[in-house]
């Protein structure tokens, strides 16, 4: 059977069609040859480095700064220097004692002097050349000068004696000194101070800093009385207002001024020097008389001198001199007195009539007194001193009661010759 011609030429072309079709699915298909990867590292971008987080910074811990020191008072930083003396150098100052001679200290007075370092001194008429033609000044500044020379304190001695005018002047004034009872009749306050800033002026020159003066006693009857002249006026308050004017002439003139003889003499005509005096004077009685001057003096005085008188009515145990009741709770408590109070003389037998030197002197501290006094008797000053160690030893006078009493001493010093132990402190 014959095949159609053109059935084969399409068949054939068909054919060839889908072989031609079939290969170029089959390349279409075929995966195209992979392009060599090039592994890159990449730079890496610049970092921006964070700026640090600030650390907080502790703010500088400061110096600790010191509590200031509570400012303390005068009183209390001369409390604080007399708390460090020695014992011996604080009984010294309890003591104001005297010698004899007119040119220079005896052997046993200087022994005295440095051995227990004696505080202050008294001169009295036996101590002055008043008959030298200067009236005993020169020869008086000398002996205190060797007086001053042979302490070996650094502080300053008291040196003092009793110019109270009239009979009582130690020394020969070119001027005559009025007598306390003419100052008294004259009652011109002016007239008084002006005498008593010469008396301290010439005391100064001869080297004393401290005067015994004035007599405040007051009496009815003042020449029925053992001091007669040498007191002011039987009016108590005239003899307060003249005796007021004496003080601050003394200071004007740059002594220190101790009144005397409280609680007053005036009401006896016994001497003290010689025996104790008794008066039957009541407290109110003492109150609206004898102790008129005291109390106007009792703010302006350096010291005050204590007698030794018994008042029975007041205190019948001990003499004044010797009594808790006059000297601390009339003097200092009901008068208001702040100075340091001084014992008359030790000597006297007012007082060694009652009680030992040596028990006296511890019985004064322990009644609030400041000072004992004693002049030229080395004995007695002896066992002063062995009374005050023992009592101080044994504790019955206390630290604190023997402080009371320097510091009292040592602020009057400081008035008197410009001593100032404080001003290292500054």
């Amino acid at each position: 059977m014959l095949v159609n011609f053109k059935t084969l030429c399409y068949n054939g072309i068909m054919k060839k069609f889908w072989c031609l079709l079939l290969i170029a699915l089959l390349l279409g298909c075929a995966p195209e040859a992979s392009a060599p990867v090039i592994h890159t590292t990449a730079s890496p971008a610049p970092v921006k480095t964070a700026a640090p987080t600030p650390v907080p910074t502790e703010p500088p811990t400061p110096e600790p700064t010191a509590t200031p020191a509570p400012t303390l008072s005068p009183e209390e930083r001369l409390y604080q220097y007399v708390d460090t003396l020695p014992v011996e150098e604080k009984i010294g100052q309890l003591c104001m004692f005297g010698f004899a001679g007119t040119e220079t200290i005896s052997t046993e007075f200087k022994k005295i002097l440095k051995e227990y370092r004696i505080g202050s001194v008294i001169l009295y008429g036996q101590n002055m050349v008043r008959s030298n033609p200067d009236g005993g000044f020169s020869q008086c500044l000398k002996l205190t000068d060797s007086v001053r020379a042979a302490s070996d304190s650094e502080i300053p001695l008291l040196i003092s004696t009793d110019v109270e005018g009239g009979s009582v002047t130690r020394f020969h004034w070119r001027k005559s000194l009025l007598s306390a009872r003419s100052l008294g009749k004259k009652d011109d306050p002016d007239l008084a101070a002006e005498q008593f800033c010469a008396i301290a002026e010439g005391l100064l020159g001869a080297g004393i800093n401290v005067d015994l003066a004035p007599c405040l006693d007051v009496s009815v009857d003042p020449d029925g009385s053992f001091l007669k002249n040498r007191i002011l006026s039987s009016d108590a308050d005239t003899a307060a207002r003249i005796g007021a004017a004496c003080i601050e002439g003394l200071h004007e003139g740059g002594c220190l001024s101790i009144v005397k003889h409280f609680p007053g003499h005036g009401a006896t005509n016994t001497d003290s020097h010689k025996a104790t005096p008794v008066t039957e004077r009541t407290l109110d009685e003492l109150y609206g008389y004898e102790l008129v001057p005291f109390a106007e003096a009792a703010g302006t005085a350096d010291g005050v001198m204590v007698a030794h008188i018994l008042y029975p009515n007041v205190d019948g145990a001990h003499i004044a001199s010797q009594s808790r009741v006059f000297i601390t709770e009339i003097l200092r408590e009901q008068l208001g007195f702040q100075g340091f109070v001084m014992s008359d003389d030790y000597r006297m037998a007012g007082l060694r009539d009652q009680i030992s030197p040596k028990d006296g002197a511890v019985q004064f501290i322990l009644a609030g007194g400041d000072l004992i006094l004693c002049g030229a008797n080395h004995t007695y000053q002896r066992q002063i001193l062995s009374g005050l160690y023992e009592a101080v030893e044994d504790g019955t006078i206390s630290r604190e009661r023997l402080n009371e009493s320097v510091c009292r001493i040592l602020s009057a010093k400081m008035r008197a010759t410009g001593w100032d132990p404080l001003k290292s402190d500054d």
